[in-house]
């Protein structure tokens, strides 16, 4: 017999859900599932960031819309977090770079103000997906630095946690950057930190090993005197160039603009560079390549301002 067929626990659970479920949650959930699946699989396809952001800022709409019936369900969760902070970096972040670059100061602030909105949302998000693990995370938070990694270790244990630990760990780690308490909000930089390190343990590799560049980042970018280490950086920016073959260019972009201007090294930045603008397709990574491109660009224009010889 051709078509749908019901075997024997389908059918249970549809004559459970008759009753007992929220179909309108398994539904959504299945969406969610589905679309995960296709554009992990067809993601390549999709890399002209002038159709992808207009689509990923309505889909932060619906994703929202999406929460109020399955609030707690952790992939949509995942999704709705990395792409608050994938947009606000992504698009928003960088048309403030270039209306800063072009010296219209007034629309880089409001630029800068939005993602700074969704950075917020994305770390209240993450609150609540890091509570479903265990209700002792804002315990842990509140007990210092040490109680806070038993507990992170505790409930993070598998290869599969490291996408969920990474996204947790960059949507901390943005917000506090944009936070307007400044210095006060960088108390919470470990406990980000060592999220995305719990990250890298468990799965080095996981989003083209975008763990290892965030680490990097933070070496490079914290000052030495409050523990920053930019040759340290460097080499965990060296793993991740290693892992994909040097083929996620925003690694290479990320190197230039916190380590290479960290460590005053000014032919390092600029053949950063000049490698992500002359560099070809490679299709595992062609949106992000395309946006970490059009930064190199801008970037490149700024080299006169960062290095001082």
């Amino acid at each position: 017999m051709n078509g749908l067929r019901f075997h024997g626990p389908a059918l249970l659970a549809l004559a459970l859900c008759t009753s007992a479920c929220n179909l309108t949650a398994i539904t959504i959930k299945a969406t969610v599932d589905g679309t995960r699946e296709f554009t992990d699989a067809k993601g390549g396809e999709f890399a002209d960031p002038e159709i992808v952001g207009p689509v990923l800022a309505a889909g932060l709409i619906t994703s929202e819309g999406t929460l109020y019936y399955v609030p707690d369900y952790e992939p949509l969760l995942q999704g709705t977090i990395f792409n608050n902070v994938a947009y606000g970096v992504g698009w928003l972040q960088a048309a403030a770079l270039d209306a800063e670059i072009n010296g219209k100061f007034d629309e880089a602030e409001h630029l800068n103000d939005r993602a700074g909105l969704l950075f917020a949302r994305a770390l209240v998000l993450t609150k609540r997906m890091l509570r479903l693990r265990d209700d002792g995370f804002d315990k842990a938070m509140a007990s210092g630095v040490e109680n806070f990694k038993t507990w992170v270790d505790t409930n993070f244990f598998e290869k599969e946690d490291a996408e969920v630990l990474l996204v947790s760990g960059l949507a901390m780690l943005v917000a506090m950057l944009e936070s307007p308490d400044g210095l006060a909000a960088a108390v919470d930089r470990p406990y980000a930190q060592y999220l995305v390190e719990r990250s890298v343990d468990l799965d080095a590799e996981v989003q083209g090993a975008q763990g290892l560049a965030a680490l990097g980042t933070i070496w490079c970018t914290v000052p030495a005197m409050v523990g920053g280490d930019p040759k340290f950086g460097l080499d965990l920016m060296h793993r991740a160039m290693a892992i994909t073959n040097r083929g996620s260019h925003g690694v290479l972009v990320s190197t230039a603009e916190r380590c290479a201007v960290a460590l005053q090294d000014r032919k390092m930045y600029y053949d950063l560079l000049m490698e992500v603008i002359q560099a070809g397709d490679v299709p595992k990574y062609r949106l992000p390549n395309k946006l970490a491109r059009r930064k190199a660009e801008r970037l490149l224009k700024q080299i006169d301002e960062l290095f001082y010889d």
